[in-house]
């Protein structure tokens, strides 16, 4: 797919005003970050270098460091639990097999060449997993742009950041993620879960999230990323966040429209309608206001 034209390039800005309007509408508070790259790595995004709390949407970076170091059959134990459960303990296992948090922090800069994420700690089961210079007055540090996140999965599927067959051990445990969200309360098939069935089959991608019973408003969130794969084999990349928002439904609600709505402009797949019913409208059955989450 060749970068798109200065002209398409404003259309697509145009859509990331319409998707940032339509977040004030549904979820006032709310903050949003996009960004979506293609092949040749042109970034079209919005809000998408502000650094965002990485969550769980890392560990596919936790992954690839882990099978650089390690290789496939020392990381497989742990992939599913990982990426396809988001498991923190088998998170941390990735980082132990990447040799530690700052070898997870060198790959990121060195090999994937990512400038603006970094890890700080994992302290599940292991309160000693920190980087060498941890600052405990910021245990939250654990940071990530959406363009960082996009770039990772474009190199990634261009294959140039692992060997043959640590690129295709971690594209499938990648692939083999839920494309779809099976009811209400899901929150793993966000970004897929609006595109055409051949699509999200094809396509591969790693949400992150922390919900309402894990924190308080101004950390909880869904992140979503990965690549969208097209029936001619033509791809791109994208990234999506929704934070702090008050209903957590809505944030979910929310990325998947915008990310059906930006596949739609890129693939040219005007026809593909993305709306559903119930939209906008939070349900206070499913998911919690923003005063009666516990902290984690």
């Amino acid at each position: 797919m060749a970068s798109l034209a200065d002209e398409f390039h404003f259309v697509l800005a145009e859509e990331f005003e319409f998707l940032a309007e339509i977040s004030e509408e549904w979820n006032p508070d709310a903050q949003i970050s996009i960004a979506v790259v293609l092949p040749d790595e042109t970034v079209h995004g919005y809000e998408d270098l502000e650094s965002r709390i990485s969550a769980s949407a890392v560990k596919p970076l936790w992954a690839a460091a882990a099978l650089e170091a390690a290789g496939v059959e020392a990381v497989r134990p742990f992939a599913y639990s990982a990426l396809i459960l988001s498991d923190n303990l088998a998170g941390g296992r990735l980082i132990d097999l990447a040799g530690g948090v700052d070898a997870v922090n060198a790959w990121t800069w060195n090999v994937a060449r990512l400038d603006d994420t970094r890890l700080e700690a994992w302290r599940f089961q292991d309160p000693n997993r920190v980087a060498e210079n941890f600052r405990p007055e910021n245990p939250l540090g654990n940071r990530t742009t959406m363009a960082d996140l996009a770039l990772f999965f474009a190199r990634l599927y261009k294959g140039e950041l692992l060997g043959p067959d640590e690129n295709a051990a971690l594209q499938q445990w990648l692939l083999d993620t839920s494309h779809s969200l099976n009811s209400p309360r899901d929150i793993d098939g966000v970004l897929l879960d609006r595109l055409p069935l051949e699509v999200a089959e094809a396509s591969l991608h790693k949400a992150g999230w922390l919900r309402p019973n894990c924190c308080p408003a101004e950390y909880r969130q869904m992140i979503d990323a990965g690549v969208i794969v097209l029936p001619d084999d033509s791809w791109f990349a994208m990234a999506i966040m929704s934070a702090r928002g008050e209903f957590f439904d809505l944030t979910n609600q929310w990325v998947s429209l915008a990310a059906c709505r930006i596949y739609a402009f890129v693939a040219d797949d005007r026809d593909h309608f993305c709306g559903r019913e119930g939209d906008g409208v939070h349900d206070p059955e499913i998911w919690p206001e923003a005063g009666t989450s516990a902290q984690s």
